[in-house]
C-alpha cells in the first residue's frame, strides 16, 4: 500500500510539474527567424574563427616540437 502512495504521489507531482512547464515556456520571448538567422551565422563565424585560431597554433606548436626534437 505504501509504494502505490508514493507512486501516486509522484504522478501528482509530475503532473504538477508539467502544468508549470506548460505555463512558464508561455512567458518566453522567442527569437524572430531574422533574430535567429543573425544569431546562427554569429555563432558560426565565432566557431570558424576559434577553429581556425586552434589550428594555427597547433600547427605553430607541432612545427616547434619537432623542430626542437630533431635538433636534439
Amino acid at each position: 500500500m505504501q509504494v502505490m502512495t508514493q507512486v501516486r504521489n509522484l504522478s501528482g507531482k509530475t503532473r504538477s510539474f508539467l502544468k508549470e512547464v506548460r505555463v512558464e515556456m508561455t512567458k518566453v520571448t522567442w527569437p524572430t527567424w531574422v533574430e535567429l538567422k543573425g544569431q546562427t551565422v554569429v555563432v558560426i563565424v565565432a566557431v570558424l574563427l576559434i577553429a581556425a585560431f586552434i589550428g594555427i597554433v597547433d600547427l605553430f606548436l607541432s612545427k616547434t616540437i619537432t623542430l626542437l626534437v630533431t635538433r636534439l
